[in-house]
C-alpha cells in the first residue's frame, strides 16, 4: 500500500492522471486544470476562487462552472466545502483518493535501478582502463594546448554584485480576498507596510486589483522568500524618496514668495 504524499510532491501525476481521465467532460477537465494550476496553494492544498473567477479564465458561463464542479465532486477528484458567498468563497482540494493514486504513480517513477551486477543490475566492468588501477590513465600536463584553449579575461562575462534576480508580476483582484487577506498578514508581520502604501495598485481588463509577485506569500522556507522581501523593501524605500521629494519642492514653492517679499523690502 503506498503512502500518501503531500500534493505539491504528486503534483505532475495527478494532472496527468487527470488529462487522461476519458469518463471526465472536457469542461470539468479544464475547470480543474485552472483551479489546480492557477489558485492552489502548495502547502494548504486548498483553493478559493469564485465561481465568477473561473467563468472569466476559462470563457464558460457560471451555470456551465457550477455543472463542472459537481462532476469532479461525484467523480472523487476534488473536495468541495461550499461557502455562504460573503466573504467566504467556496473550497476546493484534490480529495484524498486522488492524491493516492498519484502517490501511487510517482512510487512507481522514482524506483532507482541499481549498477551492481550482485545485486541483479547491469553489469559494469570492474576498471575503466587497462592502463591504471585508477579508473584511467593520468596524462601529463601540456603547456601549448593549456595556451591555446586559455580563456581570455576580457569576453568572459562580468556579472555585477549589484544585479538583482527578477521578480515576476501576477495580478490579484479585489475579489481574491483570501489571497489579499494572507497578502496583508504576510506584509504586516514583516514590517513592509500595506498593499496600498507600497502603490502595487493596478487594473486588468476593467477589474481592480494588486500587481504582487504570486498569487500567495511565500512561506519561510521558499527561497522566493528573502527576494520578495527585498523586493518590497526597496519599494518602500522608494516610496519614502518620492515622498521626501514631494515635500521638499512644495516646501520651495512656498518659501518663494517670503523671498520676493524680502528682497523688495530692501
Amino acid at each position: 500500500m503506498s503512502v500518501r504524499r503531500p500534493f505539491r510532491e504528486v503534483k505532475l501525476q495527478w494532472l496527468q492522471q487527470l488529462s487522461c481521465d476519458k469518463d471526465l467532460s472536457d469542461s470539468a477537465r479544464s475547470v480543474a486544470l485552472y483551479i489546480v494550476t492557477t489558485h492552489m496553494n502548495g502547502h494548504t492544498e486548498k483553493a478559493w476562487p469564485s465561481y465568477q473567477t473561473i467563468a472569466d479564465a476559462t470563457g464558460k458561463s457560471v451555470k456551465t462552472i457550477q455543472r463542472a464542479i459537481r462532476e469532479l465532486e461525484d467523480t472523487e477528484w476534488l473536495d468541495v466545502r461550499r461557502g455562504n458567498g460573503t466573504g467566504h468563497n467556496t473550497e476546493y482540494r484534490p480529495s484524498a483518493l486522488s492524491i493516492l493514486r498519484a502517490s501511487e504513480a510517482r512510487e512507481k517513477t522514482d524506483r532507482i535501478v541499481t549498477l551492481r551486477a550482485r545485486e541483479g543490475g547491469h553489469i559494469r566492468p570492474e576498471r575503466q582502463s587497462d592502463l591504471s588501477d585508477k579508473g584511467g590513465q593520468i596524462c601529463p600536463p601540456n603547456p601549448e594546448k593549456e595556451k591555446i584553449y586559455k580563456p581570455n579575461a576580457r569576453e568572459e562575462p562580468s556579472i555585477s554584485a549589484n544585479v538583482q534576480p527578477a521578480v515576476p508580476a501576477i495580478f490579484v483582484g479585489d475579489s481574491q480576498t483570501e489571497q489579499l487577506r494572507h497578502w496583508r498578514n504576510w506584509l504586516g508581520a514583516r514590517g513592509l507596510g500595506t498593499l496600498d502604501a507600497l502603490e502595487v495598485r493596478a487594473s486588468k481588463n476593467g477589474k481592480t486589483g494588486y500587481c504582487l509577485p504570486g498569487h500567495w506569500p511565500p512561506a519561510d522556507t521558499d527561497p522566493n522568500s528573502e527576494a520578495w522581501i527585498r523586493f518590497f523593501r526597496r519599494r518602500r524605500s522608494r516610496m519614502s524618496q518620492k515622498l521626501e521629494a514631494t515635500f521638499h519642492v512644495g516646501a520651495e514653492f512656498e518659501l518663494r514668495p517670503i523671498r520676493s517679499r524680502a528682497m523688495c523690502a530692501l
